[in-house]
């Protein structure tokens, strides 16, 4: 069996968003996708790009949030609009921005504490 290029292999996990899909859209088993997943430099970048997707996902949608705001706002103060989608859209975006901020500052926390445990492992 031919091996799969690492740049191949992490786009496919990066755009298909799990190892099963991954695995299919390479034409692989998602065993082979594990394994290569279990070599640190691989799983280093792997886990690299994969943040920096999620930042600029969070940045996307942090952008969004003003008009969301207004969007709910204006649907709840026209007493004759029945905006029951714009609502749901926009309570959505809310709810996703939320999460995605606090994955986003989470990730930002762990990441210092590792500096900070490497750091002083070094002393």
């Amino acid at each position: 069996m031919k091996k799969i290029p690492d740049e191949k292999m992490l786009e496919s996990l990066l755009a298909n968003g799990s190892i099963r899909r991954a695995a299919v859209a390479l034409g692989c088993s998602a065993a082979t996708i594990r394994n290569r997943l279990k070599n640190t430099a691989f799983r280093q970048r792997y886990d690299e790009e994969r943040a920096t997707l999620l930042a600029d996902a969070t940045e996307q949608m942090k952008s969004k949030v003003t008009a969301a705001v207004d969007t709910l706002h204006a649907v709840m103060t026209d007493e004759n609009c029945a905006a029951s989608v714009r609502v749901s859209a926009a309570d959505s975006l809310l709810r996703h921005t939320l999460r995605f901020v606090e994955i986003t500052e989470l990730s930002e926390r762990i990441a210092a504490l590792e500096r900070l445990t490497e750091s002083e492992g070094k002393c």
